[in-house]
């Protein structure tokens, strides 16, 4: 069965976009039926599902919540890198050096959607490269997604080498170990984290929207939360904002994507430093 058998009519795209906003709070915007149509195609042909009708059932029919996480995992754009965003890390590197001067020993860090990890696994990179003495240092970074697929890819941190991009060799000498694994393209070579970076990471399954902020510690100094926003409405941004926000220590840092913008938010709690970059009041 082609693609282009599988139509979607505007009730069927409005009964999908409820459920979506109603289990993660991803809001789909109606010019989006098309993207939609095209990104679950491949799925209903998977499942062997005739229709978006069909489709629609059996996620309603879905009572482990599985379906529904390969839903987001195709609507979403799982769109990583290492080291994104480089003007956050040019301002890190000088906020580093604020806090070895205060003495301070202890970070914690908390990347909210994490995707295949190479946010947390870049940060941690960044503190063992620029840290004058890091084994003197207490640090923990938790890193969360929705997806539990997207996660096992995670803390697998196995990376091929259009994944590495322009990465240093001495990074990668440093932070790599290298591995052969055999995929359909025949013998590849890819890297894998280290363990002792990987050791300073727990990942955890969350959902941002809906999920118990009370078992989230209250304690960051800072927060990645970047490009994720951009599937929110105003009123569940605003939402994600004000929880993530109260697990910031007063002076800590919260990032989000250079697309994204806090100017609604109206609570006067994280105040703008640098373009995509907030402090805790």
């Amino acid at each position: 069965m082609n693609v282009a058998a599988y139509e979607i009519t505007k009730s069927e795209f409005k009964e999908l976009s409820e459920f979506v906003y109603k289990e993660v709070g991803i809001h789909l915007a109606e010019h989006k039926i098309m993207l939609v149509r095209s990104r679950l195609s491949k799925r209903l042909r998977e499942l062997n599902l005739r229709s978006f009708k069909e489709y629609l059932a059996y996620l309603n029919e879905d009572g482990s919540g599985e379906e529904t996480i390969m839903l987001i995992n195709e609507i979403s754009t799982n769109v990583t890198s290492f080291f994104r965003e480089q003007s956050q890390w040019d301002f890190l590197e000088q906020e580093v050096k604020v806090f070895e001067a205060a003495k301070k020993r202890t970070l914690r860090i908390y990347s909210a959607a994490c995707s295949s990890g190479q946010e947390p696994y870049t940060i941690a990179m960044f503190l063992l490269s620029t840290l004058k003495n890091p084994q003197d240092w207490d640090i923990k970074i938790l890193a969360t997604d929705i997806s539990e697929n997207i996660l096992l890819k995670a803390m697998e941190g196995c990376y091929s080498a259009q994944d590495i991009g322009a990465l240093p060799k001495s990074m990668l000498l440093k932070f790599f170990d290298k591995k052969n694994i055999m995929t359909k393209q025949g013998n590849e070579l890819f890297y894998e984290i280290k363990p002792f970076v990987k050791s300073m990471i727990t990942f955890r399954s969350f959902n941002l929207v809906y999920g118990n902020y009370s078992k989230i510690p209250q304690s960051f100094d800072m927060i990645f939360c970047r490009n994720v926003m951009i599937y929110f409405d105003k009123e569940t941004k605003e939402g994600v904002v004000k929880n993530l926000s109260s697990k910031i220590l007063k002076g800590g840092y919260f990032f989000i994507g250079h697309s994204e913008s806090l100017v609604t938010m109206k609570d006067g709690v994280l105040k703008l430093e640098k373009p995509s970059i907030y402090k805790k009041q």
